[in-house]
């Protein structure tokens, strides 16, 4: 009996703490949120990062993962930044927040990530990617899913840094 009771509160709490868990890729007050810009907007002050609009402004910060201080004209398309700000302002796709700080990642892994995500917005078949996943394969080529919103649809590469090379493998399905 004292284990059904142990194993229903737990359930319930499991319950409970899901239903209030926060949405992946939505955003809640006081977050971080890590990723990739693949579009710059200077003019409207705004960067695309994964799936996220980030407004900034004059009092944003802008700074290195060194604490260097840096400036909304050092953004570079491909870059891995985290971002911090409070909530999500538009509940629409790709969404839109107002950014606190940009924290530029310097390391070489996100150096190399960066690069790998650049050659896949400077590749000509591909417009408006909206990044949503990246792993490096056992071969040393990155492997990214993102969405091409100019096509609407989900698209997978594999991306060598070594060769400058996207590459996009043929489907082995037959479509009906």
């Amino acid at each position: 009996m004292k284990k059904r009771s142990i194993l229903f509160m737990l359930c319930v709490f499991f319950l409970i703490t899901g239903c209030n868990s926060p949405g992946v890729g939505k955003p809640q007050l006081n977050e971080q949120f890590i990723g990739f810009a693949t579009e710059i907007d200077l003019e409207n002050n705004k960067v695309l990062i994964n799936d996220v609009w980030f407004s900034f402004d004059k009092e944003t910060k802008f700074t290195s993962d060194k604490k260097k201080s840096l400036h909304s004209e050092d953004l570079k398309v491909g870059q891995k930044i985290k971002v911090k700000y409070d909530g999500v302002a538009e509940e629409s796709f790709p969404a839109s927040a107002a950014a606190h700080q940009f924290i530029l990642l310097t390391d070489e892994q996100s150096e190399r990530q960066g690069d790998a995500v650049e050659l896949v917005v400077n590749d000509p078949r591909f417009s408006q990617v909206v990044m949503q996943s990246m792993e490096k394969n056992p071969t040393g080529m990155y492997s990214l899913r993102f969405k091409d919103l100019s096509l609407n649809r989900d698209v997978h590469v594999l991306v060598s840094i070594d060769d400058e090379r996207v590459i996009v493998p043929i489907s082995t399905t037959a479509n009906e």
